[in-house]
């Protein structure tokens, strides 16, 4: 991916409003479309307005996570990113990056030129990265969002995710989650239900630790398109719980939200982030280096961007013995 023509479209969006501008497709070349899940030249594949504009938001805010914080701010900043420059000009929000950095406003503007090569250098990397790993089954992850209750008679998942198709026709999805074997070895103890956003057509157990959904969306996708569900898993009074929760992606997934509530009555030992795994190191429970620490109200949260496929991401925890 030529960085030289990305950054050229980063300038050209960050003239006037960024990523405000009412027409933002217009504004968009083609490597920035296909970044946010269009085709080359293929406005014809994006939905709705308010969607695009929210999935160039995501996408750009998370190449800038990449950049080191002072660039990350000038890229921001320069593309409307940032909520306290909201200038409708540029020259404007280049002022409010001189008054940050206590500089003029030349010097601003030069470092929003060299945030902006870095960016764009990091948006050819990702692009290149999608097109040597294409996705299985015609869609990614754009979000997901999970609130892990412990404080409840047995473990209860709460799931959001945002999908986004990268093929057109993508009417169900496949969901799967993997737990101990049980003692009796009778199979899995887990209800799961659709919240909201799709329809569980079934529920399948391919292999005895294994418990896979099928879900059908509201109406075929066409590629770019996004799709946004809840799920809710339950396990049974049966089913032995994992202590741990953790993503092991076989798809791109772009962000990944964990919140993990304890009994705050019955806090376990320790918490760690788990950042990057093979997944076999969950089996041995050992704090490490990454501990979280429950809040006032039993909670903890981390986050991810971009997890790597096949390895584990989430939290892992030591629960205290039953009295």
């Amino acid at each position: 991916m030529s960085a030289v023509e990305i950054k050229s479209e980063l300038r050209s969006l960050r003239a006037g409003r960024g990523v405000a501008a009412p027409n933002l497709a217009a504004r968009l070349g083609d490597h920035l479309l296909a970044l946010c899940g269009g085709g080359a030249g293929g406005t014809d594949r994006i939905d709705e307005p308010a969607n695009l504009r929210e999935r160039v938001i995501a996408e750009l805010r998370s190449q800038t996570r990449q950049l080191p914080e002072d660039m990350a701010l000038a890229a921001r900043v320069a593309l409307g990113l940032h909520a306290q420059a909201q200038d409708t000009h540029l020259r404007g929000r280049v002022a409010w990056l001189a008054r940050q950095l206590g500089r003029e406003d030349r010097t601003a503007l030069r470092r929003i030129n060299e945030a902006e090569v870095l960016l764009a250098e990091a948006i050819g990397r990702e692009l290149a990265s999608r097109s040597s790993h294409p996705v299985g089954d015609g869609w990614h992850v754009a979000a997901l969002r999970v609130l892990v209750r412990l404080d409840t008679g047995s473990m209860e998942a709460y799931e959001e995710r945002r999908i986004v198709a990268d093929r057109d026709g993508i009417q169900q999805v496949k969901l799967g989650m993997s737990l101990p074997r049980q003692p009796d070895s009778t199979g899995l103890d887990v209800r799961a239900e659709v919240h909201w956003g799709g329809r569980l057509i079934r529920h399948e157990r391919p292999l005895p630790q294994r418990s896979q959904l099928v879900i059908g969306l509201p109406r075929p996708l066409v590629a770019g398109e996004s799709c946004d569900f809840s799920v809710v898993t339950r396990l049974g009074p049966r089913q032995v719980a994992s202590p741990h929760y953790a993503l092991t992606a076989t798809r791109r997934c772009r962000r990944f939200e964990l919140r993990v509530r304890f009994d705050p009555d019955r806090l376990p030992k320790w918490v760690r982030r788990v950042a990057g795994e093979p997944v076999r190191l969950l089996d041995t429970p050992a704090p490490g280096s990454e501990l979280l620490q429950p809040d006032a109200v039993g909670e903890v949260y981390t986050e991810f961007d971009d997890p790597e496929l096949y390895l584990a991401y989430g939290a892992q925890w030591l629960a205290v013995p039953d009295p």
